[in-house]
């Protein structure tokens, strides 16, 4: 891992309501409406991938844990759909130039893939949204503020319903097969190294840090428990399961 770049840059935007929004410098302005696009689309779209698995859910416990789930998936493209409404831009016209995050690729093909989705592939969401918390733009700062909280009740979920699963044989080799199947899934998600728009969110004080040092500190916490809670080995290095030359850095990642 290279040496943290957590301190803002001196190029950060201060505060600014929405109705400072179109007098920011040009730029922030399309980097912000970059990460808000992604949120009305991927939103939207995992809300749908999600939806399949309140059925597959084992306990009605489960389901209705699995439910407000999901609502809360549409509950956030309805969120950062707002932010699109109160600048007086059509979201619809929007969504059609972004597709949804690779991440929504993969799929979804069991209560397993699911719980094990919530616990890591959220998880990795949730480092990201640490740093949007950070925003000048205020308006995106409190929705990022306001996921960040329901994305922690997701991965709470995913933990709890992977511990159950733990529980039997067959379970258990369900969630060893997802794991390497999602911890692929949520190393990409980072975007690459030496990324160029990761460079301008920094610029800006959107992000704080690399992709490359998000990834690794992200594979530090999630290595640590499916190791020692989960019981499931892994390598010391995460580019053993997968390659970071394999990252999308479209404008379907972060």
């Amino acid at each position: 891992m290279t040496t943290a770049t957590l301190s803002p840059s001196a190029h950060a935007q201060g505060p600014a309501t929405a109705a400072d929004f179109w007098n920011l410098d040009p730029e922030y302005r399309d980097l912000l409406l970059n990460l808000i696009n992604i949120h009305v689309v991927s939103e939207l779209y995992g809300g749908d991938c999600f939806e399949r698995s309140i059925l597959r859910a084992p306990t009605p416990e489960l389901k209705m844990r699995m439910a407000k789930t999901v609502m809360e998936e549409y509950g956030h493209h309805v969120r950062y759909r707002k932010l699109m409404d109160e600048l007086g831009l059509d979201w619809e016209e929007y969504a059609r130039s972004k597709g949804h995050l690779s991440t929504f690729d993969t799929p979804m093909e069991s209560w397993a893939d699911q719980a094990v989705f919530l616990a890591l592939v959220d998880r990795a969401a949730a480092h990201q949204f640490r740093h949007f918390v950070q925003s000048g733009y205020e308006p995106f700062r409190q929705a990022a503020q306001d996921t960040l909280k329901e994305e922690y009740g997701h991965v709470g979920l995913g933990m709890d319903a992977v511990k159950q699963l733990l529980e039997t044989p067959e379970g258990r080799a369900e969630v060893e097969k997802a794991t390497t199947k999602w911890l692929q899934v949520g190393l990409q998600s980072f975007g690459s190294d030496n990324s160029r728009k990761n460079e301008r969110y920094r610029h800006f004080g959107i992000k704080q840090d690399t992709n490359e040092n998000m990834r690794a500190a992200y594979w530090q916490q999630v290595r640590a428990f499916i190791t020692e809670d989960w019981g499931i080995a892994l390598p010391e290095d995460f580019r053993e399961i997968w390659s970071p030359s394999a990252t999308d850095d479209t404008e379907r990642a972060y």
